[in-house]
């Protein structure tokens, strides 16, 4: 364990000292430059209007850029966001339609209920009460000998019975 501590401080140690030695080596570069450019002002003076002249084109083409990317991104974001508020509102009338169809559909359905339930009670009760007052004074006639015609009373059934009968007889 103490060997890999030790490697492990030299290590940091070598990283430090190279560390060191780059921003030395940096500045004497920088000073050097400056001495140059005291040398030949004139020079200087060309080889930064060069730079500088040449990197305006390439930061306005930058700056356009980016502001087509803002803007096309927030366009995409109003447009997309346009897109969905329509998707939402045709979804929400959708389903209030369908919403309202079915709570029709369901109150029709109970009414309907409603309605032939009671009607069907009232039928039978009506019926019941019917049948309990002419009780005896009405003749059912089963439907094998009812001949389709009315018959008002009982005497003119006898008489067409022996009408019929009478040629028979003879």
């Amino acid at each position: 364990m103490g060997s890999e501590s030790v490697g492990t401080s030299l290590h940091d140690l070598r990283n430090s000292a190279h560390a060191l030695v780059q921003r030395v080596y940096r500045s004497q570069q920088v000073q050097q430059s400056l001495q140059y450019a005291n040398e030949n002002p004139i020079l200087t003076l060309f080889l930064t209007l060069v730079v500088a002249m040449g990197t305006m084109p390439f930061l306005m083409f930058l700056f356009f850029v980016i502001g087509s990317l803002i803007v096309t991104f927030s366009g995409f974001l109003v447009v997309e966001g346009f897109l969905l508020t329509a998707a939402c509102l045709v979804l929400a009338g959708v389903l209030s339609g369908a919403a309202f169809v079915a709570i029709l559909l369901t109150l029709t359905v109970s009414a309907s209920w409603f309605v032939l339930s009671h009607g069907h009670e009232m039928f039978a009760t009506v019926k019941s009460r019917l049948q309990d007052h002419f009780k005896g004074t009405i003749k059912i006639v089963p439907p094998d000998e009812d001949d389709g015609s009315p018959h008002q009373d009982k005497e003119e059934l006898k008489e067409e019975k022996e009408k019929e009968e009478m040629p028979n007889a003879a």
